[in-house]
């Protein structure tokens, strides 16, 4: 469990200052400026987190401070995260969530109430864990019902996605040839297996696409169905990873790749397929023909995109 530095750390979260505007009481109701599978993701994640920091046992007065800095600095962020997700920074969701401690005066010291002890005192603070973590369950639930940025609408339908995904994988083979030249014979990663190939373009992929989703199902066909690589979700995108080999040349390889094709047409909201083929040991001999053949796969709502690297 690590927050030392989160709050350091949230400028990522917030949007830009242009995209905000000021709350008035026309305007409706607040609008979302983050896609929302990838903000439930992230709420998911700080619920997690929210867990963590209540199971962890409290038995002493420095243990005591130091938990409740580190539920201090989660829910601040978790604030933050909320309040950045919406066009405007004063909005209902914000004010729900806010943390409201109860200040009770026998705890304080007034009144002719008993003290309270150590171990009712830190039965309190797992108490404000537990309040802020309801409230953000109940944020996450939330999430979907909420109305999106017409500006949001419009990032996640960029035309240039599959031309800035191809020219990753148009250098694939380049970037995998240079990770083998380490400064002093460091350890690297050397290209062995289609495992390798995943790993390194998922790290590729972060360049340009910020929702990237790792082995998901596609829909089953005949009782069987067939792994996803990646799955760029926002943009409808998926991504097909293959490794020749001496026991996957051209014609086993396109005997899977139209058996995956049928099946990848019925996975939900998706446009379109890019098929990456690194060919590191030459093993397709007839490039072009392949990649022709499998792009007369497309239909009207669905793309095939072959890439051959090295070409």
């Amino acid at each position: 469990m690590e927050l030392t530095g989160e709050l350091k750390n949230l400028s990522i979260y917030l949007p830009k200052l242009s995209t905000m505007r000021t709350k008035k009481n026309d305007d409706g109701p607040p609008l979302l400026v983050r896609d929302k599978q990838e903000l439930k993701d992230q709420i998911q994640k700080r619920i997690k987190l929210g867990e963590e920091i209540l199971a962890v046992p409290v038995t002493n007065n420095q243990e005591r401070a130091q938990a409740w800095a580190e539920f201090r600095a989660w829910d601040n962020l978790n604030h933050e995260i909320i309040i950045s997700a919406f066009d405007v920074r004063q909005h209902p969701h914000s004010y729900q969530y806010e943390y409201k401690p109860n200040f009770d005066l026998a705890y304080l010291g007034y009144g002719n109430r008993k003290q309270k002890n150590f171990e009712e005192i830190v039965e309190d603070e797992k108490n404000a864990v537990r309040q802020q973590l309801k409230k953000l369950e109940l944020f996450h639930e939330k999430i979907d019902l909420q109305h999106s940025a017409p500006a949001l609408a419009k990032s996640v339908t960029a035309p240039d996605s599959i031309k800035d995904l191809k020219k990753i994988l148009n250098r694939f083979h380049k970037v995998a040839q240079k990770l083998r030249e380490r400064h002093d014979e460091r350890e690297t990663i050397i290209i062995k297996d289609e495992y390798d190939v995943q790993d390194l373009l998922y790290g590729l992929l972060q360049i340009d696409f910020d929702d990237v989703r790792s082995e998901d199902y596609s829909p089953s066909s005949g009782g069987a169905n067939s792994r996803i690589d990646f799955v760029l979700k926002l943009l409808g995108i998926l991504l097909e990873v293959k490794m020749t080999s001496e026991k996957l040349t051209d014609k086993k390889l396109s005997e899977e790749l139209y058996i995956d094709i049928a099946r990848y047409k019925e996975y939900p909201n998706v446009k379109d397929l890019v098929i990456f083929i690194y060919d590191k040991g030459d093993y397709v001999r007839n490039k072009a023909g392949l990649i022709r053949d499998l792009e007369k796969q497309s239909t009207a709502n669905f793309k095939v995109t072959v890439v051959v690297n090295p070409h």
